[in-house]
């Protein structure tokens, strides 16, 4: 499932929703989701209320875009990193390096998503469940291959993303302490220490 756009020029699809996502966060920072309207969105994004409609068509769609761009900046770094490592434990540091760059790079976009998804109709949500479920996935197929420990897979997988998007989930008490530098740092060095701990324990 994709958003539909009027337009058939994919550069300019891409620009314009580029636009229209830096404009909604700004409206729903200030009116919160529920209460933002399109006309306010195209505003902010520079955009005509007519025009809009030719790259969205609602507040759901943009919802959406939010995690697809997250989902897909996620994989983008992963296949330009990771995809040439053989060695599995290097991988898993890689991928969750990644994955935490692409959370804090668009946390914005990550926070909305997450705290509103259950307000999109449920095409669109169980997309967006999918394509988490890809990411875990993800995780939980280098973890296999890191040969068995004291640890289910799939469990430690869901918890590596969960623990991916802390930093963006408690931005509001993390922010004013820590730099993004920082959190990326503290968790890709814990969370990795911690998986690498329990499969030496399992040996």
């Amino acid at each position: 499932m994709q958003v539909q756009a009027r337009v058939k020029d994919q550069t300019l699809i891409n620009e314009r929703r580029r636009q229209i996502l830096e404009g909604a966060i700004q409206v729903f920072k200030k009116e919160g989701y529920h209460k933002a309207t399109v006309r306010e969105i195209a505003r902010e994004a520079g955009i005509g209320l007519g025009s809009i409609y030719d790259y969205v068509h609602s507040k759901d769609d943009i919802l959406f875009l939010f995690f697809e761009n997250y989902a897909a900046t996620f994989f983008e770094k992963v296949r330009s990193r990771a995809s040439a490592v053989a060695d599995p434990l290097r991988r898993l540091e890689i991928t969750y390096q990644a994955f935490l760059e692409a959370a804090m790079e668009l946390e914005d976009q990550v926070m909305l998503a997450y705290t509103q998804a259950r307000y999109v109709k449920k095409d669109y949500l169980k997309v967006i469940l999918k394509k988490e479920s890809e990411i875990v996935e993800h995780f939980e197929g280098i973890l296999r291959e890191l040969g068995k420990g004291p640890f289910d897979p799939f469990l430690e997988a869901n918890f590596l993303v969960y623990s991916g998007v802390f930093g963006v989930l408690r931005r509001w008490i993390l922010k004013p302490r820590y730099s993004r530098e920082e959190i990326i740092r503290y968790l890709a060095q814990t969370r990795i220490r911690e998986v690498i701990r329990r499969i030496r324990a399992g040996e």
